[in-house]
């Protein structure tokens, strides 16, 4: 583990999972299991670019994920993915939702055609591709306003701790991709107590930012004050304020932000 944050108070070790494939890339992402090191691999051109594959430690392709999938490593070798759906034009047919999966590693069947698989997968926009992992389905939608919420989870996700999601909230009419403004949200989800608290992220929907070129990444909470935590793309790292919707403070601003593009 490291120091994510560095300020002198508080200081907060963490390393919560960003989005694919960028956060995939770093050292910390690759997963430690009894069996060995699993690491992932990323493909390059226009075809196949974005997508993200794990390979096991006998060097075989086990798993495919697209942009912008979440990955957190879970007890007994097992790893769940997140990630937002229902938003793009091209899933206006779908409920707007948070798909969970759980995974266990060792019970994921090998490719036989990685290549193939994986053309395939971008040809029909697949977020995700695997064979066997003995996997577990939740989803919560995400056209639920600003408060608290009941869910009803199964019993395989009762056990995992608070989660905070990052995606867009409201009715599904909502378009997110205003280039001025945003629907963007935090949702805090607790399976332990069967609820999901929708934050909404009001000093970024709201703000002077280039919503094209800066984006939050991740999320986190500080667990000495129950603050939340934060960086995203050309904006820097931040603290929100109690009520999880404005800033309190900066941590560090991105040399690429810019006052202009976003209130102080």
């Amino acid at each position: 583990m490291r120091f994510w944050f560095t300020k002198s108070k508080p200081k907060v070790t963490a390393n919560p999972p960003g989005p694919s494939p960028w956060y995939l890339r770093r050292p910390e992402a690759r997963l430690k299991t009894q069996e060995g090191l699993w690491t992932w691999n990323f493909y390059d051109g226009p075809t196949l670019a974005g997508l993200s594959r794990l390979v096991s430690p006998k060097g075989e392709t086990v798993l495919f994920v697209d942009f912008n999938c979440y990955i957190q490593p879970l007890s007994a070798d097992r790893v769940l993915i997140w990630y937002e759906s229902g938003r793009r034009e091209e899933e206006k047919r779908k409920t707007p939702r948070i798909a969970f999966t759980i995974v266990s590693l060792p019970a994921l069947v090998p490719f036989e055609d990685p290549q193939g698989a994986a053309v395939e997968m971008r040809a029909k926009k697949d977020r995700v591709r695997f064979e066997g992992g003995l996997p577990r389905f939740y989803e919560v939608a995400t056209t639920l306003n600003e408060g608290t919420h009941p869910i009803s989870p199964p019993p395989e996700f009762v056990e995992l701790p608070e989660l905070l999601i990052l995606a867009d909230f409201g009715p599904a009419e909502v378009a997110s991709n205003h280039w001025d403004k945003m629907c963007k949200a935090i949702f805090a989800v607790e399976f332990k107590l069967h609820q999901v608290t929708v934050l909404p992220q009001e000093w970024f929907n709201s703000g002077r930012y280039d919503f094209g070129y800066q984006w939050i990444t991740r999320v986190q909470r500080d667990t000495e004050t129950g603050q939340i935590i934060g960086e995203g793309i050309r904006l820097g790292k931040f603290r929100l304020d109690q009520s999880g919707t404005q800033i309190q403070e900066w941590l560090h601003k991105d040399p690429f932000y810019h006052p202009e593009h976003g209130s102080e």
